[in-house]
Protein backbone atom coordinates (compact mmCIF):
# COMPACT_ATOMS: atom_id res chain seq x y z
CA UNK A 1 0.00 0.00 0.00
CA UNK A 2 1.29 3.31 -0.95
CA UNK A 3 2.21 5.68 1.86
CA UNK A 4 -0.42 8.83 1.70
CA UNK A 5 0.81 12.61 1.87
CA UNK A 6 -1.10 16.04 2.80
CA UNK A 7 1.09 18.55 1.19
CA UNK A 8 -0.01 22.43 2.57
CA UNK A 9 1.87 25.72 1.02
CA UNK A 10 -0.05 29.08 0.82
CA UNK A 11 1.23 29.40 -2.74
CA UNK A 12 -1.02 27.85 -5.16
CA UNK A 13 1.65 26.97 -8.27
CA UNK A 14 4.06 25.52 -5.51
CA UNK A 15 1.25 23.25 -4.31
CA UNK A 16 0.52 22.34 -7.71
CA UNK A 17 4.20 21.59 -8.86
CA UNK A 18 4.58 19.43 -5.55
CA UNK A 19 1.45 17.43 -6.13
CA UNK A 20 2.19 16.53 -9.49
CA UNK A 21 5.69 15.91 -8.79
CA UNK A 22 4.59 13.26 -5.57
CA UNK A 23 1.91 11.77 -8.40
CA UNK A 24 4.46 11.36 -11.26
CA UNK A 25 6.89 9.52 -8.78
CA UNK A 26 3.86 6.75 -8.30
CA UNK A 27 5.24 6.13 -5.00
CA UNK A 28 2.77 7.84 -3.06
CA UNK A 29 -0.99 8.65 -2.62
CA UNK A 30 -1.93 12.04 -2.15
CA UNK A 31 -4.75 12.64 0.51
CA UNK A 32 -4.94 16.65 0.92
CA UNK A 33 -4.05 19.39 -0.29
CA UNK A 34 -3.64 22.94 1.94
CA UNK A 35 -3.10 26.52 1.37
CA UNK A 36 -3.09 27.18 4.87
CA UNK A 37 -2.00 25.65 8.64
CA UNK A 38 -5.07 25.59 9.72
CA UNK A 39 -6.50 23.79 6.44
CA UNK A 40 -4.02 21.57 7.09
CA UNK A 41 -4.54 21.05 10.79
CA UNK A 42 -8.28 20.62 10.05
CA UNK A 43 -7.72 18.27 7.39
CA UNK A 44 -5.46 15.82 9.18
CA UNK A 45 -8.37 15.70 12.03
CA UNK A 46 -10.58 14.07 9.47
CA UNK A 47 -7.65 12.00 8.17
CA UNK A 48 -4.50 10.91 9.01
CA UNK A 49 -1.34 11.00 6.28
CA UNK A 50 1.65 8.88 6.41
CA UNK A 51 4.02 11.96 5.37
CA UNK A 52 3.80 15.89 5.74
CA UNK A 53 5.25 18.07 3.16
CA UNK A 54 4.37 21.57 4.29
CA UNK A 55 5.79 24.78 3.81
CA UNK A 56 6.90 26.94 6.89
CA UNK A 57 6.19 30.50 6.30
CA UNK A 58 2.43 30.46 5.48
CA UNK A 59 1.69 33.73 7.11
CA UNK A 60 -0.40 36.24 4.29
CA UNK A 61 -3.59 36.43 6.34
CA UNK A 62 -3.72 37.48 10.16
CA UNK A 63 -5.34 34.57 11.05
CA UNK A 64 -3.61 32.04 9.66
CA UNK A 65 -1.02 29.40 11.37
CA UNK A 66 2.12 28.70 10.12
CA UNK A 67 6.21 28.29 11.03
CA UNK A 68 7.06 26.36 14.50
CA UNK A 69 3.53 27.04 16.25
CA UNK A 70 1.97 25.09 13.72
CA UNK A 71 4.85 22.52 13.89
CA UNK A 72 4.25 21.90 17.10
CA UNK A 73 0.35 21.85 16.58
CA UNK A 74 0.52 19.07 13.28
CA UNK A 75 3.30 17.30 15.52
CA UNK A 76 0.61 16.77 18.22
CA UNK A 77 -2.18 16.13 16.31
CA UNK A 78 0.16 13.84 13.72
CA UNK A 79 3.00 12.26 16.05
CA UNK A 80 3.43 9.27 13.81
CA UNK A 81 3.46 11.08 10.05
CA UNK A 82 7.26 12.08 8.85
CA UNK A 83 7.27 15.64 8.67
CA UNK A 84 9.53 17.12 5.25
CA UNK A 85 9.78 20.95 5.58
CA UNK A 86 9.84 23.05 1.89
CA UNK A 87 10.83 26.21 2.50
CA UNK A 88 12.51 29.34 1.49
CA UNK A 89 13.14 30.07 4.92
CA UNK A 90 17.69 30.75 5.46
CA UNK A 91 17.74 31.96 9.34
CA UNK A 92 19.88 28.54 10.43
CA UNK A 93 18.29 28.91 13.97
CA UNK A 94 15.07 28.81 12.25
CA UNK A 95 16.04 25.65 11.05
CA UNK A 96 17.65 24.15 13.59
CA UNK A 97 14.16 24.85 15.76
CA UNK A 98 12.56 22.68 13.11
CA UNK A 99 14.56 19.76 13.04
CA UNK A 100 14.10 20.07 17.65
CA UNK A 101 10.57 19.88 16.27
CA UNK A 102 10.96 16.57 14.67
CA UNK A 103 10.80 17.17 11.45
CA UNK A 104 12.26 14.59 9.55
CA UNK A 105 13.94 16.52 6.52
CA UNK A 106 13.96 19.99 4.80
CA UNK A 107 14.26 21.01 1.33
CA UNK A 108 15.12 24.72 0.48
CA UNK A 109 12.97 26.23 -2.42
CA UNK A 110 15.54 26.71 -4.26
CA UNK A 111 16.74 23.27 -4.30
CA UNK A 112 15.37 20.81 -7.61
CA UNK A 113 12.05 18.78 -7.37
CA UNK A 114 14.59 15.90 -7.59
CA UNK A 115 15.20 16.95 -4.24
CA UNK A 116 12.20 17.09 -2.54
CA UNK A 117 11.59 13.55 -3.94
CA UNK A 118 15.24 12.20 -2.38
CA UNK A 119 13.85 13.57 1.05
CA UNK A 120 10.58 11.82 0.90
CA UNK A 121 12.03 8.55 0.16
CA UNK A 122 14.45 9.24 2.79
CA UNK A 123 12.13 9.70 5.72
CA UNK A 124 10.63 6.63 4.44
CA UNK A 125 13.53 4.07 5.04
CA UNK A 126 15.87 5.67 7.09
CA UNK A 127 15.72 7.22 11.07
CA UNK A 128 18.34 10.08 10.36
CA UNK A 129 17.20 13.35 9.88
CA UNK A 130 17.65 14.78 5.52
CA UNK A 131 19.02 18.10 4.45
CA UNK A 132 18.94 19.28 0.93
CA UNK A 133 22.42 20.60 -0.34
CA UNK A 134 21.35 23.96 -0.23
CA UNK A 135 20.00 23.60 3.96
CA UNK A 136 23.01 21.92 5.13
CA UNK A 137 25.52 24.66 3.52
CA UNK A 138 23.44 26.80 5.61
CA UNK A 139 23.48 25.03 8.94
CA UNK A 140 27.33 24.38 8.14
CA UNK A 141 28.09 27.72 7.78
CA UNK A 142 26.12 28.90 11.57
CA UNK A 143 28.05 26.52 12.55
CA UNK A 144 31.39 27.57 11.39
CA UNK A 145 30.56 31.16 13.11
CA UNK A 146 27.64 30.93 15.04
CA UNK A 147 28.26 34.62 16.55
CA UNK A 148 28.27 35.94 12.90
CA UNK A 149 25.70 34.36 11.66
CA UNK A 150 23.25 33.41 14.25
CA UNK A 151 21.90 35.41 17.17
CA UNK A 152 21.04 34.15 20.37
CA UNK A 153 17.36 34.78 19.69
CA UNK A 154 15.12 31.81 21.49
CA UNK A 155 12.53 29.79 19.21
CA UNK A 156 9.57 32.34 20.86
CA UNK A 157 11.42 35.07 19.50
CA UNK A 158 12.63 34.12 16.89
CA UNK A 159 8.28 33.45 15.94
CA UNK A 160 7.36 36.85 17.19
CA UNK A 161 10.85 38.85 14.83
CA UNK A 162 9.79 36.73 11.77
CA UNK A 163 5.95 37.82 11.83
CA UNK A 164 6.77 41.58 12.89
CA UNK A 165 8.87 41.59 9.70
CA UNK A 166 6.47 40.36 7.91
CA UNK A 167 4.02 42.67 8.49
CA UNK A 168 2.03 41.72 11.31
CA UNK A 169 1.09 43.84 14.54
CA UNK A 170 1.48 42.74 17.78
CA UNK A 171 -1.99 42.32 18.47
CA UNK A 172 -2.34 40.18 15.38
CA UNK A 173 0.60 37.51 16.49
CA UNK A 174 -1.10 37.88 20.22
CA UNK A 175 -3.99 35.98 18.55
CA UNK A 176 -1.65 33.93 16.00
CA UNK A 177 0.93 32.34 18.41
CA UNK A 178 -2.02 32.35 21.76
CA UNK A 179 -0.08 34.74 23.55
CA UNK A 180 -1.01 37.55 25.41
CA UNK A 181 -0.01 41.29 23.97
CA UNK A 182 2.34 42.12 26.69
CA UNK A 183 4.51 38.59 26.24
CA UNK A 184 4.30 39.09 22.57
CA UNK A 185 5.93 42.95 22.97
CA UNK A 186 8.13 41.96 25.84
CA UNK A 187 9.69 39.12 23.38
CA UNK A 188 10.23 41.63 20.90
CA UNK A 189 11.96 44.02 22.55
CA UNK A 190 14.49 41.04 23.94
CA UNK A 191 15.02 40.39 20.70
CA UNK A 192 15.56 44.36 20.03
CA UNK A 193 18.44 44.22 22.58
CA UNK A 194 19.88 40.66 22.07
CA UNK A 195 20.60 41.92 18.32
CA UNK A 196 21.65 45.25 19.01
CA UNK A 197 18.66 47.42 16.81
CA UNK A 198 16.93 50.66 18.33
CA UNK A 199 13.95 50.83 16.15
CA UNK A 200 11.16 48.49 14.69
CA UNK A 201 12.25 49.59 11.32
CA UNK A 202 15.99 48.26 11.80
CA UNK A 203 14.75 44.91 13.53
CA UNK A 204 12.80 44.69 10.29
CA UNK A 205 16.17 45.02 7.65
CA UNK A 206 17.76 42.75 10.27
CA UNK A 207 15.16 39.57 9.64
CA UNK A 208 15.51 40.33 5.70
CA UNK A 209 19.00 40.52 5.51
CA UNK A 210 19.58 37.56 8.07
CA UNK A 211 16.69 35.22 6.06
CA UNK A 212 14.38 35.06 9.06
CA UNK A 213 11.67 36.27 6.21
Amino acid sequence: MKPTVAIADDHPLVLQAVSSALRSAQDYTIVHECLSGQDLLDKLAQQPSDMIVMDFSMSRHDRSIDGLALLKRVRRQAAAAHIVLLTAQAHPGVLACALKESVRAIVSKEDGMDELLRACRHVQTLPSAYCSPTVRHLLDDAGATPSAKVAELTAKEMEVVRLFAAGHGLLAISDRLSRSVSTVSSQKHTAMKKLNVRSSAELIRYAYESGLI
